[in-house]
């Protein structure tokens, strides 16, 4: 987000002194066309299963523990029942730790599947940024920007599509 914003920044002031010619898409829109989104797709719900099995299985784990717990609890001495809690705590933390871990491990593994698409529509956008004589090319989807003017941008999601071979 920074980052657009300091692109935005840098465009208008470029735009101040110069009338740029731009093109402009949504990079979202456009690798979700590509052949290998749906595999990378594929693989992230597959990995995201598996995460969530040894979840729900650590889950299930820490209930029946918990269950037998409070069942049980009356029955122990204090020192059995202090060493129990202190084993459902432990239980609860790590649960929540791996949680924690699988969320940045599916962000990362999200990143790196995802990289090659990016890169794939960066070199097509590219193309058609030589190619047409644009000065840059501005990724629409967090809307960095407040309007655009469409006597300098060109929407060049149909260039893009046509050099990725995307059918449209």
């Amino acid at each position: 987000m920074k980052r657009n914003i300091l692109l935005l920044l840098t465009l208008v002031a470029l735009s101040a002194t110069a009338q740029s010619k731009f093109g402009y898409t949504s990079y979202r829109s456009i690798i979700k066309l590509l052949p290998e989104y749906s595999l990378v797709m594929v693989h992230l719900d597959e990995l995201q299963a598996k995460y969530e099995a040894e979840i729900a299985r650590s889950d299930r784990e820490f209930n029946q523990k918990y269950a037998d717990f409070i069942e049980d609890q009356s029955q122990f001495p204090d020192n059995i029942r202090m060493k129990r809690h202190k084993e459902l705590q432990e239980l609860m933390e790590k649960s929540i730790a791996f949680k924690d871990e699988v969320n940045r491990t599916m962000r990362e593994a999200r990143h790196e599947m995802m990289k090659p698409l990016y890169e794939k529509v960066d070199s097509a956008a590219m193309k058609v940024c030589v190619e047409k004589g644009y000065d840059y090319i501005l990724n629409t989807d967090d809307r960095a920007y407040i309007a655009i003017n469409p006597n300098n941008g060109k929407d060049i999601t149909a260039m893009l599509k046509r050099e990725l071979h995307i059918e449209q």
